[in-house]
């Protein structure tokens, strides 16, 4: 059996067009070092668990927990991915379908069938329950359920798996480790676009705009890299 979390990013004021769906596909018997390794990184940096950690939040100092800086919200994303989805710990397959022409209610579902048809990119294993799949998505304001469920349902039945009863939509904060693993993967990706677009862009995401610490432009320098290395994580389109 297999879990698919799906949520989406993008950021009209300092990376104009980009909109991203991400989807996270973890087996279930690798689920539970996926859900630790998240706890983990949330742990270690010290954030308050009823406050939501987002990809939105990594670069700021003051949204979110005011109490954990930028360089140790960048340690923790950094840290949920190196566990993740990284060449060493490639415990989630993850696909970030994107498009430069902005979110409308039809893209995003667009999106939402290539994401997920992609992070379900092997056929499932032979044997009971192998082919069965629970999926989770963060809430989305425009939406309609049936809609998604019908993108989603048709994504999983073209990679020869079932859809367990219907998608869980749920509104994401730190008790969904999964689909928060998704918003954080997709908020990177649109860092690692706009690194391909110009420097300036990934900078402006920046709380104030204000260039970071030179060790916390390295530290997302290497998450950048593990990001682009394809590992358990590709893009569509690929990124140029």
């Amino acid at each position: 059996m297999k879990f698919v979390f799906i949520d989406e990013t993008e950021n009209s004021t300092h990376v104009p067009g980009f909109y991203a769906v991400c989807a996270v596909a973890v087996d279930s018997t690798k689920y539970g070092l996926v859900r630790d390794a998240v706890d983990r990184a949330l742990d270690d940096c010290g954030w308050c668990r009823s406050i939501e950690f987002k990809g939105a939040l990594i670069f700021s100092a003051t949204k979110g927990d005011s109490a954990v800086s930028t360089e140790r919200r960048v340690d923790a994303a950094s840290a949920i991915v190196s566990t993740t989805v990284s060449k060493a710990n490639n415990r989630a397959s993850s696909a970030i379908a994107w498009t430069d022409k902005g979110g409308s209610n039809h893209t995003h579902i667009e999106l939402v069938t290539e994401a997920v048809s992609r992070a379900l990119k092997a056929k499932p294993g032979v044997g009971a329950g192998k082919d069965l799949v629970m999926v989770f998505a963060d809430t989305k304001d425009g939406i309609k359920r049936k809609t998604l469920s019908q993108a989603v349902a048709s994504a999983v039945n073209a990679r020869g798996y079932r859809l367990v009863e219907d998608v869980v939509v749920v509104s994401s904060g730190c008790e969904w480790p999964g689909v928060l693993l998704a918003d954080i993967l997709a908020y990177l990706g649109m860092w690692t676009y706009a690194g391909h677009s110009m420097t300036d862009q990934q900078l402006s995401l920046f709380e104030g705009g204000k260039a970071p610490s030179t060790s916390v432009l390295n530290k997302m320098t290497v998450v950048q890299a593990m990001l682009e290395s394809g590992a358990a994580l590709q893009f569509h389109p690929r990124l140029t």
